[in-house]
């Protein structure tokens, strides 16, 4: 792929990980609410796990679709983190989806799900550091 097209490409998919990112913070933060009490009498741990379901099996053909991207010469490093990163946020995004059940969540699971998804945005943003540098 030419570097104008992987840029024009990469760049696309990080403004829907962002959208991606937003949802399940917005998910994240709605959980603790429920479980603290503070929420709409419409929401539910139930009805949360269904729209954290739905959204990760679409994250999950999100990351799909961005491993079949071949990256060119000086962003291959680069690719490698990044997709090494959104795997991460993945496993954040399905830890923190176990968590839930119907009537409760395990609160360390979805701690630790929520660990990961952080220092998965981390490694995404220390990616770009890599653009031009040699594969390792």
């Amino acid at each position: 792929m030419q570097t104008q097209s992987y840029t024009v490409l990469i760049n696309q998919y990080l403004e829907r990980l962002l959208v991606f990112e937003t949802v399940f913070s917005e998910y994240n933060q709605t959980t603790r609410n429920i479980v603290k009490g503070n929420c709409y009498a419409s929401e539910s741990l139930e009805r949360i796990k269904d729209y954290f379901a739905k959204n990760a099996i679409r994250f999950d053909r999100f990351v799909s679709q961005i491993n079949q991207v071949q990256a060119p010469d000086g962003y291959l490093t680069f690719n490698q983190r990044l997709l090494a990163a959104l795997e991460q946020f993945n496993t954040g995004v399905l830890t923190t989806f176990n968590a839930i059940s119907c009537d409760k969540i395990d609160q360390e699971q979805f701690e630790t799900g929520i660990s990961y998804q952080e220092s998965a945005k981390a490694e995404i943003s220390a990616a770009f550091d890599y653009i031009g540098q040699p594969i390792i």
